[in-house]
Order: C-alpha cells, then structure tokens, then sequence
C-alpha cells in the first residue's frame, strides 16, 4: 500500500478482508453515511442520510431490524457510540448540528455549534459554506469523553467539543503542511467524510472519500503519522472504494470497517503496523 513520504511517519499499512453488500432498500439503508462500534464491539451502528432511521448491523454486514429504530431527523452524515455506551451521537450537515440520541428511549437532543460557547472563534469558516460542505462525521475521546467533529472542506476543519456538547474547547483546520495531503487530489479539492478515535493509539482514523485515502493523525501535535489508499483486488486488479463515507476501527483486533455511500457496502481490512 502507498504510505506517507513524511520520515517521521508511523508506517501501516491496510489488508483486505472481505466486503458485504448492506443495500435494503425496503428498510431504507441506500445511503450508508457514517459508522460506529456498538458497545461490546459485537456490532456497528450506521444511518443512510435520505433515511430517518439508525441501523444496526452486525459485523458481516447483516441488517438487525429489531434493533435498528426510527427517528424524527433525516438528513445526518456521522454516527459515534458515547463511552457510556447509552448514547448515539450524530450530525446534521445542512445546519452544523450535533444529535445526542439515548438508544433505549430514542429521545433526540439537539446542539447546534451556533449555539456553543466559544463559536465565535469558528464562525467565520462556516459563514460562506460552498455545496454545503458543512459537518460530515462525528466521533468520542474513549479517555476524556470529548468530542471531535469534522467539517468536510472549504476548510476541512475538526472541532474538539466538551463532552457536555456544552462549548468548542478547540479547532484545527486540516492543511497538506500537517500532512492532509494526496497525489492526485489537489488540496483545495481535498475533503473528509468521517473519523473515528483509536484509544490505543490515542489518535484519529481520518478518511477523504474523493481521494479514497486512510490517514492516521496525531491530534497532539498537529501532524498525520501515517497514511494509506483505500484499495482492494477485485478479479485481478486494484480498485480503489466508492465514497468512502464511514469508518469504525476495533483496535483490540486491528480491524478497519469501511462503508460506501455509493455502493452501499461493508468493508473490512486489516491493519497491521
């Protein structure tokens, strides 16, 4: 696999595993955007974004109908499990809002970023959005119970926000001088479609869907520590995934879950470092 030319780089690379095709379209999941672990890692949570639904699936990609459950909101781009494990967290892209879901009552909170102390410091990158390219994937600090959430471009930028979803406590915009960066995608052009926190690594899984690309970033130092294609071999040749639109990473068995709105499909790899 490509991996990053920055020498002080952590090297890993990604194996392919198998992939699921997770399309119902009589239930609604057309559009998987977003994915997380459940509580225990036994399963993923996920949600399609034309859908007013959460789904549950388990690791091979199979729908849990009585688990999965409906809401009052369409239109969501993340998904993330608390620590606690009682709560979903998902975000709307339209209006830069964070969904606090509780996964026995289904009862929805509803925190706008407007809303939160500290916006001011960030408003201005959300003032002019282009194309909508407004909040795109959302994930948990297993360790200090913040939040991170991710603007997609123009700029991409990632929000760190008090567990509370009280107040902004920081932000970083994504630039290529920290290592966002791709061959054949310029860095204006670049985007972000979701992360997820790695705890034994204390850093985040980030993922471009329009460069297909895997980077791993220390939020500490402001720096990518390493990076990889999202590709497979399918029928002899190397094919890169479609919209890449969620990630779940276990690190307790290494294992990367993908999905892709375009395809409508689970994949798994392997990391090995």
């Amino acid at each position: 696999m490509p991996r990053s030319t920055d020498p002080s780089a952590r090297s890993f690379s990604l194996t392919y595993r198998d992939r699921f095709n997770i399309r119902d379209k009589a239930e609604g999941l057309t559009e998987p955007s977003g994915l997380a672990l459940s509580h225990g890692k036994k399963a993923l949570w996920t949600i399609s974004d034309d859908t007013k639904k959460i789904f549950k699936l388990s690791l091979d990609g199979k729908l849990k109908k009585s688990k999965s459950f409906a809401i009052e909101d369409s239109g969501l781009e993340g998904i993330a499990l608390d620590p606690t494990g009682d709560f979903l967290l998902t975000v709307r892209e339209e209006t830069n809002e964070i969904l606090k879901i509780e996964i026995d009552s289904h009862r929805v909170e509803s925190h706008p970023l407007a809303d939160m102390a500290g916006y001011d410091a960030i408003a201005h990158y959300f003032a002019n959005d282009r194309e909508n390219k407004g909040l795109e994937g959302i994930t948990c600090n297993d360790r200090t119970a913040a939040i991170f959430v991710i603007k997609e471009s123009y700029p991409a930028l990632l929000v760190e926000i008090s567990p509370d979803l009280h107040a902004i406590q920081n932000h970083r915009v994504m630039t290529s001088e920290s290592g966002f960066r791709d061959a054949q995608v310029g860095p204006d052009e670049l985007d972000f479609s979701d992360l997820c926190y790695d705890p034994s690594r204390d850093a985040l899984w980030i993922v471009s869907d329009m460069a297909a690309r895997l980077f791993l970033y220390d939020y500490k130092t402001d720096k990518v520590i390493g990076t990889a294609k999202l590709t497979y071999k399918r029928k002899g040749k190397d094919r890169e995934i479609e919209k890449a639109e969620g990630l779940a990473v276990d690190p307790d068995t290494n294992r990367l879950y993908v999905v892709s709105d375009e395809e409508a499909r689970l994949y798994v790899f392997e990391i090995r470092c």
